[in-house]
């Protein structure tokens, strides 16, 4: 029975960061995969075969969340997605898809386990950190066609299935082979209209391809250039996690603490399909680069951006900018599918950043006009 019609649900509380006095390395999410050869049925067991993708993501202790984990298990074809959530909780689990900025415009599935009854909830989130509520309450439609869950060794398990495309404007529309960008939360309380406090964090969810074989498959060898590539888009992330860092520790805007680790999530993707390559990286020193034009961009920004906020949030927003270009660059030579696929979620999570930035300028009255990208793509970016 849905009850719950108003949740707030403020996903990104990140003033309870501010006392930490540090910025926690998150754990890179590995992609594992196989066929899936089971049939899939909405029963809370996650069998194996039964899905062709899974990750596990993961949140650390920090002030107000007592740290958790999230397996997101997944299979696709032409038509459904099909899903299951394993949460370290016996509260409530969460995930949202496609958040313009931070959980705007996210469309979100929360879920959990009442008396052994299974509760899903198709919602969608009208503001930054909510709120979030039923779609059918916006003039939407309940698009989980059929869902199961349990608990389970202090765990709460959901299956669940949705088409890729619905006919709800409130629903994200997906195809195979699509990267796409999902935030996830957890709560040791049942009442879904309590907020989160174990543990939150975003990722990449990748669609599979028609025809696409998932394990057996075998990589063929990279080409100079997407070597070359790959070690300059590491050091890229590298430089931006470096940057609001530092601009971080000068004014301790939230946006930076926020974005610090999320360039660090970046930089730990990139690194997976790098060490999947056996490709060397350079030495991980803050502030220090191997690539020269990386290293006058970073010295550049951190001292236009150590002037004042407002220079601080312009400095960003440029260096997302290069960054948006620099993506498109490579996405543009890059032949293998796990290049391009993590290269698409740099590209989806570059473009969130910028709007993040422009935002908080024109909150503070401050017009942003690009400096690299061409007009057009900037507003498609920016009202995207």
């Amino acid at each position: 029975m849905k009850a719950i019609n108003v949740i707030i649900f403020p996903f990104f509380l990140l003033f309870l960061l501010l006392l930490s006095g540090c910025i926690e390395r998150p754990e890179a999410p590995v992609v594992s995969e196989q066929d899936a050869t089971m049939e899939w049925k909405a029963d809370g067991i996650v069998s194996e075969g039964e899905y062709s993708r899974s990750m596990l993501l993961q949140a650390p202790p920090r002030q107000g969340y007592s740290g958790g984990n999230m397996q997101i298990s997944w299979r696709n074809d032409d038509e459904y997605l099909y899903l299951a959530l394993n949460g370290s909780t016996t509260g409530w689990i969460a995930l949202g898809f496609e958040p313009l900025e931070w959980m705007k415009d996210s469309d979100i599935i929360l879920a959990s386990v009442d008396n052994g009854r299974a509760v899903v909830l198709d919602e969608y989130c009208t503001g930054n950190y909510g709120p979030h509520i039923e779609d059918t309450m916006l003039g939407g439609t309940d698009d989980i066609e059929e869902y199961a869950g349990r608990e389970s060794d202090g765990r709460t398990i959901i299956e669940l299935k949705r088409k890729l495309k619905t006919s709800d404007r409130f629903d994200k529309s997906f195809s195979p082979g699509q990267a796409i960008s999902i935030i996830w939360a957890l709560s040791d309380n049942p009442d879904i209209s309590q907020k989160h406090n174990v543990a939150y964090g975003e990722g990449i969810l990748t669609l599979t391809s028609q025809g696409e074989v998932a394990a057996a498959s075998v990589l063929g060898g990279l080409s100079p250039r997407e070597i070359e590539g790959l070690v300059f888009i590491w050091e890229e992330e590298k430089a931006a996690r470096d940057i609001y860092s530092s601009l971080y520790e000068k004014n301790n805007l939230t946006i930076f603490l926020d974005l610090t680790r999320s360039e660090q999530s970046h930089m730990d993707q990139a690194k997976a399909v790098i060490d999947k390559h056996g490709l060397a990286l350079p030495e991980d020193v803050p502030g220090l680069f191997e690539n020269k034009t990386l290293q006058e961009i970073h010295d550049r920004l951190l001292a236009e951006g150590s002037a004042s906020i407002e220079g601080a949030l312009k400095a960003a927003a440029e260096f997302e900018e290069i960054s948006i270009m620099d993506l498109e660059a490579e996405l543009a030579v890059a032949e293998s599918e796990d290049v391009r696929t993590m290269y698409q979620g740099l590209l989806a999570g570059s473009r969130k950043h910028l709007r993040s930035y422009v935002t908080d300028l024109h909150s503070q009255g401050i017009d942003y006009q690009p400096r690299h990208l061409e007009m057009k793509e900037f507003e498609e970016t920016v009202k995207a």
